[in-house]
């Protein structure tokens, strides 16, 4: 079974964005195999643990994706101020790897920006990383491939205002109720922010469970000014109708765009504009094809806007008005590098500042903490592409690291059980598992 099957096998998925299936992207040779340990949102920094502690599994795994793509050369792409890190990497990776260290702004993570920022290269509007040479991995998902077995467990932080800041690894399928009764919430009026400050979601439900992409859980007051601005982000209506009222097309939020800043030609405050043309019943009857090119990190929202609107969501709305009605972008492109975009990154501790997290700090170790729940809940898309059929029924025994759900031939992956027990409930979203103890 060469590499890619078992990466399929396995069922891995990109454990630092969207879930994109990693064994799509060893389809096609590559010359360069780059890893994403940029890791850019303020308060995460679980990949920086596991490149620490399971470095060796790490560069199993790194070796195992270059000889799948053929690639020749890895670079590691990390910011420049975890010195330590640098040291114990540069000391540890063979002569066909280098560590590359990036200036600390947000998003060196965005894959576009970083492979510019350590290899030169610009990837063209539109085109993947491939069209440059390149195949870019997040840390956690290399390790997922040097690991044996299927993907049953998530590392993730948990942070915020909790008493035990930590970086755990987790069953997939346990609930986050029962990791903040582990972390310890320090008030008790609070909200719970999945993924990181930037680019997270609210959660709406603390039964809610873990899948192979969830980053983070940030504790944060109810009244934080970043919890606040998520509840307006979740209200369309409300972001359509101030940003409709209040936009002065500065243009800030396209000057400072990390993907204009490459010669991508998304305008966020075009996509602003675009609010005026709104009809009656609040549609977009026109909406920017520009902004299919939006990479969503939010920078425009959070940092550029001098009136606190909401460009990056505005942008999200016609992206996908713009898909749904096959509008294609037809105006002009330069893929080139803006001559000051070096001048114009946000560092990271001045987005700290901005979105009211300087007093958290940007650690947490990696603890070997056990948990016990009593049932795993296994949702049944947790990645980009179909959603895997269930394999069992109510009353099934499983094992641990059991197939337990199939996406077959289509773009997906596999879902394995986490641990020994027997099946509870099998719905179209998830199976339930009562866990054996």
């Amino acid at each position: 079974m060469d590499i890619a099957t078992q990466t399929r096998e396995k069922g891995i998925v990109g454990a630092g964005g969207a879930g994109f299936p990693t064994h799509i992207k060893m389809a096609r040779p590559a010359e360069i195999v780059l890893v994403n340990a940029a890791e850019c949102e303020p308060l995460l920094h679980k990949d920086k643990e596991i490149l620490a502690k399971k470095t060796d599994l790490f560069l199993a795994g790194l070796s195992e994706l270059m000889t799948s793509v053929e690639a020749t050369k890895g670079i590691i792409g990390i910011k420049e101020k975890h010195h330590a890190l640098i040291d114990h990497l540069k000391a540890t990776v063979g002569p066909e790897v280098e560590v590359i260290p990036v200036r600390d702004f947000y998003p060196a993570g965005d894959e576009i920006t970083l492979i510019y920022e350590t290899t030169g290269r610009v990837v063209k509007a539109g085109e993947l990383p491939l069209t440059e040479g390149v195949v870019v991995s997040n840390v956690e998902t290399i390790y997922n491939i040097g690991k044996p077995g299927p993907v049953i467990t998530k590392f993730l932080n948990i942070t915020g205002d909790v008493a035990h800041r930590q970086t755990l690894e987790v069953p997939l399928g346990i609930s986050f109720r029962e990791l903040l009764a582990f972390a310890e919430p320090t008030i008790d009026n609070y909200a719970v922010l999945v993924g990181g400050p930037m680019m997270g979601v609210l959660a709406t439900d603390l039964d809610e469970v873990v899948t192979k992409t969830t980053a983070a859980l940030i504790v944060l007051p109810e009244d934080h000014l970043l919890i606040q601005r998520y509840r307006v982000m979740g209200s369309e209506k409300q972001v359509n109708k101030i940003g409709k009222s209040a936009c002065d097309q500065c243009t800030f939020c396209t000057e400072l765009c990390p993907r204009f800043l490459l010669g991508h030609p998304i305008q966020p405050h075009m996509a602003m504009r675009s609010l005026v043309f709104m009809d009656e019943t609040g549609t977009n009857v026109a909406p920017e094809a520009h902004a299919l090119y939006c990479c969503e990190c939010n920078l425009c929202s959070f940092v550029s806007c001098p009136e606190g609107l909401y460009p990056g969501t505005v942008c999200v709305q016609n992206k996908r008005a713009a898909a749904a009605q096959k509008i294609a972008y037809t105006g002009p492109v330069s893929n080139q590098a803006h001559p000051l975009a070096e001048y114009r990154r946000t560092p990271s501790k001045r987005l700290k500042n901005m979105l009211d997290l300087a007093g958290y700090p940007d650690e947490g170790p990696l603890t070997d903490a056990t948990f016990n729940p009593s049932t795993l809940k296994l949702m049944l898309k947790q990645h980009i592409g179909a959603t895997a059929s269930p394999l069992m029924s109510p009353g099934d025994k499983v094992t641990r690291g059991q197939k337990i759900a199939t996406v077959g031939d289509a773009l997906g992956c596999d879902i394995h059980a986490p641990e020994d027990g027997t099946v509870k409930t099998v719905t179209d979203a998830f199976i339930e598992i009562s866990v054996d103890r």
